[in-house]
Parts: structure tokens; C-alpha cells; sequence
């Protein structure tokens, strides 16, 4: 039986990382010869995501006759079902009829969770959200980046859970993230505010 436990696969060259996938999944050269047909450099594929191999391509197409908000559009699609297209492009043309498609995006937000344990809910939520102005500066002073621009933690909410075992406070950040995935800063917020919502609940 194949061990998916690989000691510092991380740290393994590419053809080393290739080799130890190959000998795992029992591919031949043919199949791994395919790992190396790079669509962009190897260096920036390898600072894109962990453990890296390589790329693969899909097909791009693009869909036709799209207007959003007044403004026209051609819609790149990549995907291998040609259908798909077509029916996107003769959608867009019967709505152009009318004008189009409107559009708008709401606020990118990401709730993080900091749960204290063994608290009374209802006696402690009260004093976490009189704190609520000085745990949000208290997050937002973790990322410069979305202060720059307007964004980060915005809001704070409170909820009792109760279990088998303990009451515990659920403590949300509300985080406007923007354009960001927003794991890591939402982590890193409910890591920087947790002493002290730890401090505010006793």
C-alpha cells in the first residue's frame, strides 16, 4: 500500500516532488511528461501555490453579446463543454433585448470565530460588545494593507452556544476583506483579538 506521508515534500526540488508522485501513483514517464508542459514559468507556479508540479491548460473560449450595467462585454470561459458557451452567448443576446444584465456586488465580507469557554453567554456578551470600538482598532492594527484601503474589521457580533459539556460565547468578526480570499487576515485578526476578548470576558 502506497504511504501518502512525505517527509518534507515541501522542501523536495520539482523533479523530486514528480518522482515521489510518480512512484505513489504508480504513473508512467508518459504521464509525468505531462507535469512539465508549463504554461507559465515553473518559479511563478511554484510561488502561486504549496507543493508544486506544474500547470494544466483547459480550453478558453469566450461568450458573446454580454451587456452588464450599459457596458459591453465579451466573457472569457474556460471550460471544455462547447454547449455551455453557446447557451451563455444566446442568453446574453435575448437579454440584451431589454438592455441587458444589471449588476452589483456586495461588500466581500469574512466572519472569523473566537469562541471563549466556560463564560456565561448572557453576562458576558454585554461587555464584550461595550468593548466593541477598541477590538475592532485592536484587529485592524494587524493589517495595514486593508486600512490603507478603507477596508478590514467592521463589525463584531455576539452569540451564546450552549453543549452537552460547556457554555461558550461565539465572538464574530465581520472583516471587510475586498478583493482578498481573506483567510490568512481573518486568522490572523481573531489570533491578535482573542487575549483580549479573553481579558474583557474573564
Amino acid at each position: 500500500m502506497s504511504d501518502s506521508s512525505i517527509s518534507g515534500f515541501y522542501n523536495k526540488t520539482r523533479d523530486e516532488r514528480v518522482l515521489a508522485v510518480k512512484e505513489f501513483a504508480g504513473l508512467t514517464d508518459d504521464d509525468t511528461a505531462t507535469l512539465y508542459d508549463d504554461g507559465i514559468p515553473f518559479g511563478v507556479i511554484d510561488r502561486m501555490t504549496e507543493n508544486a508540479l506544474g500547470s494544466f491548460s483547459l480550453p478558453l473560449g469566450v461568450a458573446t453579446n454580454f451587456r452588464i450595467n450599459g457596458r459591453d462585454y465579451l466573457v472569457p470561459m474556460a471550460i471544455e463543454e462547447p454547449s455551455v458557451i453557446a447557451a451563455a452567448s444566446r442568453g446574453a443576446k435575448d437579454a440584451r433585448i431589454l438592455g441587458g444584465f444589471t449588476a452589483h456586488a456586495d461588500r466581500s465580507i469574512s466572519v472569523g470565530q473566537i469562541q471563549i469557554l466556560g463564560v456565561d453567554p448572557a453576562e458576558a456578551a454585554p461587555r464584550v460588545l461595550a468593548e466593541r470600538a477598541r477590538i475592532l482598532d485592536a484587529a485592524n492594527s494587524h493589517s495595514s494593507t486593508l486600512s490603507k484601503m478603507h477596508k478590514g474589521a467592521v463589525d463584531l457580533k455576539c452569540r451564546g452556544l450552549a453543549t452537552d459539556d460547556l457554555d461558550m460565547l461565539i465572538v464574530e468578526l465581520h472583516i471587510d476583506v475586498s478583493d482578498a480570499m481573506g483567510a490568512n487576515v481573518t486568522n490572523t485578526m481573531c489570533e491578535a483579538v482573542a487575549p483580549l476578548i479573553e481579558t474583557i470576558t474573564g
